[in-house]
């Protein structure tokens, strides 16, 4: 079988870069895969492409809020002719602006038109989403793009979403019966030490690309909060500022208080050692964009969570993991939550044990298998749109 992926792709961060290379990794791995031809997004302003793998060729051909390059993704992958194209995407994937984002989306129609097997992963919907809380106004023009650029997604073969209501909210709402439940995936970690608590100064973690939904002030405050109230702990907030709130993270660094480090963008080479010595992650979210990246990885270090009380924290924990929920947007009940599991080492521990077992029940290797089901029931076949 050859696949095509269009998706971001790292070096470049965000926009769900991170998700495909570890789907991609696993996928190069399956015999009945013949090549992956990922379409992404240019680096550095240059258009080219590398074989990043025997496998895995990584071809760079859209640019973010540039529609025109996106459109150019049509040829590329109509010289490709592969079995199976796969979008992964949300409902920003392709930039901050509106025409960007709807002429991404659009390739799932024009795709289908050309009589392709489509699959698309659709990480949130905008209909399930604060919009507000995202930086999305909600006016006229962006109600119709919401609702068109929804019903173009419908017109996928295949519609994954990594969140099991989204696929009772597309039943029920949508009428669509060619849904998907796929798991986020976790990485499978062999430290020895992971879940252990660390002795003396407690590390509290905010790990992820900084936006104005993440919760970034509320944490803050609750953290300033804690230390009036004799705490010793640290606060550190590890990411860069999302690609589409450049600057976001400028003035909170200026005014940072005694005890909270900022260390900018992780390598991922380094990830592991700032989560194992770290003593609870915490997640304050204002509003989901689908399910949580953050929330996967701590899991797979066997760490405690304290996160906002939203939809999609609330299904990973109803699934078996663990994480202590508070109301989004309340620094005092994150202090109170965040002070009680430092105060509790044994909950910790609990705590991390739980979400060490989910983490084993989600592995990226099992998720590419369950990917590798979609597309082999889609190519076995040339469908017509």
């Amino acid at each position: 079988m050859r696949l095509c992926v269009v998706t971001s792709y790292p070096p470049n961060r965000a926009r769900l870069s991170e998700y495909s290379k570890c789907l991609i990794r696993e996928l190069s791995r399956s015999q009945n895969i013949d090549e992956i031809h990922v379409v992404a997004d240019v680096v550095g302003g240059r258009k080219n492409s590398v074989w990043e793998s025997p496998k895995v060729q990584v071809l760079r051909v859209w640019r973010s809020d540039d529609a025109l390059s996106i459109l150019a993704v049509i040829p590329k992958i109509v010289r490709l002719r592969p079995d199976v194209v796969h979008l992964n995407l949300h409902f920003q994937s392709f930039g901050r602006g509106r025409p960007a984002n709807f002429v991404g989306i659009s390739l799932v129609r024009l795709l289908r038109l050309l009589g392709m097997n489509v699959v698309v992963t659709v990480h949130n919907l905008a209909e399930k989403v604060d919009l507000e809380k995202v930086g999305v106004k909600l006016n006229t023009l962006n109600r119709i793009g919401i609702v068109l650029a929804t019903k173009i997604l419908l017109c996928a073969n295949v519609i994954v979403v990594p969140v099991r209501s989204y696929v009772e909210h597309l039943e029920r709402v949508h009428r669509c019966r060619r849904t998907a439940y796929i798991r986020h995936g976790a990485a499978l970690r062999t430290v020895e030490r992971q879940n252990m608590p660390n002795s003396g100064e407690k590390k509290v973690l905010m790990f992820g690309h900084m936006a104005p939904h993440k919760g970034l002030p509320v944490v803050l405050e609750a953290f300033d909060e804690m230390i009036n109230e004799g705490a010793r702990a640290r606060l550190v907030v590890a990411g860069s500022d999302h690609p589409n709130f450049p600057g976001y993270l400028e003035r909170f660094i200026r005014m940072a208080s005694p005890g909270v480090e900022f260390l900018g963008y992780v390598p991922e080479e380094d990830v592991e050692n700032l989560f194992v010595s770290s003593d609870v992650i915490v997640l304050p979210y204002l509003t989901a964009t689908g399910t949580s990246g953050v929330f996967h990885t701590a899991c797979s270090f066997g760490k405690p969570i304290v996160a906002s009380d939203l939809p999609e924290i609330r299904e990973l924990v109803a699934e078996g993991a663990s994480a202590v929920l508070v109301q989004p947007g309340d620094p005092k009940a994150l202090n109170l939550a965040i002070r009680g599991l430092l105060d509790d080492p044994d909950r910790c521990l609990e705590l991390g044990r739980r979400n060490l077992a989910y983490a084993s029940r989600e592995t990226w290797d099992s998720i590419a298998a369950e990917y590798e089901h979609v597309y082999g029931a889609l190519g076995k076949i040339r469908t017509r749109a």
